[in-house]
């Protein structure tokens, strides 16, 4: 696909299927009442159309340097360490479904790489329009009342309130990006009240806890640039917006909302027995602290029960289970996709890969309260999208490569 203008093939159909890939997660077909040997996982037919999809465009992909690829290193080094973990995990612990997720990652992060080096911009401008045409799907789906857990949390899909809660905050960020390249066209902002709306319904702490740091971090950010004449008008908008669906659509959910958030919460001191699982996980981290108990050793060790498989921390779980080797190759990937990103030219760093790195921030702060390895994919290909971009040919001015105009907002 080309634009105009752009004589240069921008991917199109590929970025699709890797974004309902990444999106499907460990979806089964026996959910919809099929069992089809060998693609029951729908990741092996999945994943092999992206095989042939990157095997069919690969002439088009050349042979372009990626610069900040250097990022993606440390990740793999992480995912192969976690995976060698296996050899010395309990000789009870099951690792086979779990080697499979971390395969699973590793295989998603280089179709990402790959079409990073090919497009950062058009790929990751895709990617934040398919999160948020998601968010409304999850919405609609989880408002009809397809999907509520058996608590009344909000889910939709197949997933969790947990992972409604995380396309429900990326349709906000998402909106915020839309509002941003539009030239702040203010009816961008509009699905904001609604996506805060589903993901106080899904009764997410950890969720709502991970919204709070990302936005700290956006602010420490953009303070600076912050202007009251320029927020007025949305920071308002939104307001009138919020009041409304609070007085209109607030009273479905007052209820679960005092109950989750304020009575169980900060009443009784519920904690979903996060704090039992990072006792377990750091008394395991000081019983073998330099490679840890191998993957799902934790499971293994603790035997707390199905419920409680893995820590609902990722630094806590790679301590567990891979020790100071794991934790430091964990801060290792961090710190190469930060310098990677910092050091891109300021007029390089367009408005996708500012989004992108939020979107990273927060699926990354969401890991410190729930989800378990492959629940961080995500985390790791937005921060790919927002560090790495293909190299500016010898001579061609920084501004020259920033593939839409309204990239140069600033954020």
């Amino acid at each position: 696909m080309t634009t105009l203008g752009d004589p240069r093939p921008h991917p199109g159909g590929v970025v699709v299927l890797a974004f309902v890939a990444t999106l499907a997660g460990r979806f089964t077909l026996t959910r919809l009442g099929l069992d089809v040997p060998v693609i029951n996982d729908v990741r092996v037919l999945l994943y092999l159309l992206l095989i042939m999809c990157l095997l069919l465009e690969s002439h088009r992909l050349g042979r372009t340097a990626a610069a900040g690829g250097y990022a993606v290193l440390p990740i793999f080094g992480l995912l192969g360490y976690q995976i060698l973990s296996a050899s010395w995990a309990p000789s009870n612990a099951v690792t086979g479904p779990m080697i499979g997720d971390l395969a699973a990652t590793a295989f998603l992060i280089l179709v990402y790489y790959f079409l990073a080096r090919w497009d950062r911009d058009h790929i990751t401008r895709m990617t934040l329009h398919l999160f948020h045409g998601a968010a409304w799907i999850y919405f609609l789906a989880a408002a009809s009342g397809r999907g509520h857990a058996s608590n009344g949390r909000w889910a939709a899909l197949g997933g969790g309130p947990n992972v409604f809660v995380r396309i429900m905050i990326l349709g906000c960020i998402t909106s915020l990006y839309l509002y941003v390249r539009s030239g702040q066209k203010i009816y961008w902002l509009a699905p904001i009240p609604a996506f805060m709306f589903g993901a106080l319904a899904s009764g997410s702490r950890g969720g709502m806890a991970a919204l709070g740091i990302t936005g700290a971090v956006a602010l420490l950010a953009i303070r600076p640039k912050l202007r009251w004449n320029t927020i007025a008008k949305p920071l308002g908008f939104l307001v009138v917006l919020s009041i409304m669906v609070a007085l209109t659509a607030g009273p479905v959910i007052a209820g679960f909302v005092q109950t989750r958030f304020v009575e169980a919460t900060v009443g009784q001191g519920y904690t979903s027995d996060r704090d039992v699982l990072f006792a377990w996980a750091l008394r395991l981290f000081w019983q073998r602290p330099l490679f840890g108990t191998g993957i799902n050793g934790f499971h293994a060790i603790a035997n707390l029960g199905e419920g409680e498989r893995y820590v609902h921390n990722l630094p806590l779980s790679v301590a567990a289970e891979g020790g100071f080797v794991g934790l430091a190759l964990l801060g290792l990937a961090w710190l190469g996709l930060w310098h990677a990103y910092i050091r891109a030219p300021r007029a390089e760093r367009s408005l996708e890969a500012r989004a992108a790195s939020y979107c990273g921030i927060f699926i990354g702060a969401s890991c410190l309260f729930s989800g378990d390895y492959f629940d961080a994919r995500i985390m790791w290909i937005m921060l790919v999208l927002a560090a790495v971009r293909p190299s500016r040919p010898p001579g061609v001015p920084a501004d020259d490569k920033i593939s839409h105009p309204r990239s140069r907002v600033p954020t």
